[in-house]
């Protein structure tokens, strides 16, 4: 399986170096870690005791990419499951606010943006996401990302 392309782990790596210090520190990257939800990835990582610079964290993401299935779904169906506390089958908006709460920072996103989401991805209209609505979601923010057309 290829690598992450290096502007997702650009975009990562920002996300957990919101102050644009060029480190992550090692309890950010264990939170990141859980949030993949991969029992056999948390079983086996060496957290680092020391903060991780870009390139070292480039380093194990490709790692980590290679290692998983080769479904690249995977990784959106871990962050579904890893975000549905519940095990509903349905990511509600308070969950989505207590993961990206957890990711981001506390109150970086209103609730109003957490509700813009879900109100995005919900195609049923029953105010929560599946993850079949989650998948799509995933696969538009892939595509706009590369600059394609998105309707």
């Amino acid at each position: 399986m290829s690598d992450i392309r290096p502007e997702e782990i650009k975009e990562a790596f920002a996300l957990f170096d919101p102050q644009n210090t060029g480190k992550i520190e090692p309890s950010v990257f264990w939170d990141f870690v859980n949030t993949l939800g991969d029992e056999a990835l948390k079983a086996t990582i060496r957290i680092p005791t020391h903060s991780l610079e870009i390139k070292e964290f480039t380093d194990l993401m490709n790692r980590y990419n290679q290692d998983k299935d080769k479904d690249p779904e995977e990784p959106y169906r871990r962050a579904f499951y890893s975000i549905n506390k519940d095990g509903s089958g349905y990511v509600s908006t308070q969950e989505l606010k207590t993961a990206l709460d957890s990711f981001l920072g506390p109150n970086v996103l209103s609730e109003a943006d957490v509700d813009e989401i879900i109100t995005e991805g919900d195609v049923s209209g029953d105010g929560r996401i599946t993850l079949e609505e989650f998948l799509k979601v995933m696969h538009k923010s892939e595509k706009k990302h590369r600059g394609e057309h998105v309707l």
